[in-house]
């Protein structure tokens, strides 16, 4: 046991003692968290663009109003210093519309010099509204009637074609040519507001003919949505008082169990992939030799894990920590889910003795770095597996998919924190299942990590293929 402590000991102070742990502590987060960091900062940095868009209105309803609404949307985001309805996100592009009106019939001569002016970045879009635009068109084989019943009638089957071509016909259709039309915001503002006029305009024609003047005002009235607040559960204290937990808000629920979920793969990260490079140093340069002639393999690997472990526990209680005083600072602090530690700490000495048990195998079966890529990708994937579906999980994390991953030992550690994190009611047998599963799977692949490290660690020249490496696993040698 002696022999054991001061392995420990040393592997310890050779993963936390040096800058390059120092380094990659500041580094992580900000690679796994990049996108949120660079939306603080650039909160207020965004460049403004002014769009110059041309529009034939042949309709003579909509190019005024679209000016109108462009000339006020420019003044609300010069009064919001930039910052304002339509943006995609802070730190984006903000977008300033200027609306010239072509008067006349637009020729294929002048979608030419329009087309030219773009390409030359002097126009940013022109916009095309025919004289059809408001006729009422089939754009679907329901508009027509026929799927308003549950029979459909041969006849009915026979115009499907037609119909089909009425909908695809671009002739009373509104065009945008831009050179980024399909991902232009500036389509979608010109959009909305044309739809926006023509409703109320078709509402307005309704009113005139019933007889209510008033019916574009009446039914947006009677459109406005009603709030609904999300709440959390009814509980009853065991003094006999009823509380009624207030909900999280959308960022919280989505990005707490996202935050929590890297967390762990951090940790297992950062305490798992040295253990290759450790053992793979130790072994081309011979130390291992020197090593086994104090303390045998079993004992070494044991004292290479519980260093790891507790480099691993060091790592977690640093961005513990760090995570408490940011939200201090920003007053996040009733967001941290404290009492989730427990099965935190837990689950993370499992995910780091399962995952630094197979790199130290791996370190032990190869001479060169290189030599362990091929054999490193599964085991990437295992371990990332639960990223690529962790948005499923927070949306269901009682169902079937969140269940069956939380449960697979490889996935557990991570899967099953980012289950806990949605504050969602998990039953307690479902964690206690998955540090049972993942304890059994643990041990097992430390005592086949442990043949495989005795037989390899000692082994020279040529690397061992695949199944000579499963062959040590299974039967010793």
């Amino acid at each position: 046991m002696r022999k054991i402590v001061t392995i420990a000991l040393r592997e310890y102070r050779a993963m936390v003692g040096t800058k390059a742990f120092l380094a990659s502590i500041i580094m992580m987060p900000i690679l796994m968290g990049g996108g949120i960091l660079a939306m603080e900062l650039l909160q207020n940095v965004g460049e403004t663009k002014q769009r110059k868009i041309a529009i034939s209105d042949q309709t003579g309803e909509f190019a005024e109003t679209i000016q109108i609404n462009a000339k006020q949307r420019n003044d609300t985001l010069a009064k919001l210093n930039g910052i304002g309805e339509g943006d995609v996100s802070p730190g984006a592009t903000r977008e300033e519309y200027f609306i010239e009106i072509i008067e006349g019939e637009v020729t294929d001569e002048l979608r030419v010099e329009l087309s030219n002016q773009i390409k030359s970045q002097d126009l940013y879009a022109f916009v095309e509204i025919p004289a059809t635009a408001l006729e009422p068109r089939q754009s679907n084989y329901a508009s027509n009637g026929a799927l308003e019943s549950d029979q459909t009638t041969e006849d009915d089957l026979e115009n499907i074609d037609e119909i089909r071509a009425v909908d695809e016909d671009d002739s009373g259709k509104i065009r945008f040519f831009s050179q980024s039309s399909s991902l232009s915001n500036a389509r979608s503002w010109i959009a909305q507001v044309i739809n926006e006029t023509v409703k109320a305009k078709r509402l307005n024609d309704i009113g005139k003919k019933n007889n209510v003047p008033e019916l574009a005002i009446l039914v947006q009235e009677a459109s406005l949505p009603m709030q609904v607040v999300g709440m959390g559960l009814v509980e009853k204290s065991s003094d006999g008082k009823i509380t009624t937990n207030k909900g999280k808000d959308t960022l919280t629920a989505i990005f707490l169990p996202m935050v929590v979920m890297m967390l762990m793969f951090m940790v297992i990260f950062m305490a798992s992939q040295p253990m290759l490079e450790s053992v793979l140093e130790e072994k081309s340069q011979r130390i291992a030799e020197v090593l086994l002639g104090s303390a045998n393999p079993m004992q070494l690997m044991t004292g290479k894990l519980l260093g790891t472990v507790a480099g691993s526990l060091t790592v977690f209680v640093i961005y513990l920590a760090g995570a408490y005083v940011m939200c201090i600072y920003r007053g996040w602090t009733d967001k941290i889910p404290f009492e989730l530690a427990p099965w935190f700490i837990v689950f993370q000495i499992m995910g780091v003795l399962f995952y630094a048990a197979i790199f130290m195998a791996i370190g032990a079966s190869v001479s060169q770095l290189k030599e362990a890529q091929t054999m490193l990708l599964p085991v990437w994937m295992l371990l990332m597996s639960p990223m690529f579906v962790w948005i499923f999980i927070v949306r269901e994390p009682l169902g079937k998919l969140a269940t069956g991953f939380s449960l697979f030992p490889p996935a557990t550690p991570t899967t099953m924190m980012l289950r806990l994190a949605t504050g969602q009611s998990i039953p307690w047998w479902q964690p206690v299942l998955g540090f049972i599963l993942t304890a059994i799977a643990t041990i097992f692949i430390v005592y086949l990590a442990a043949r495989i490290f005795r037989v390899g660690i000692l082994w020279q020249g040529k690397s061992p293929r695949i199944g000579e490496i499963l062959k040590w696993a299974f039967t010793g040698g």
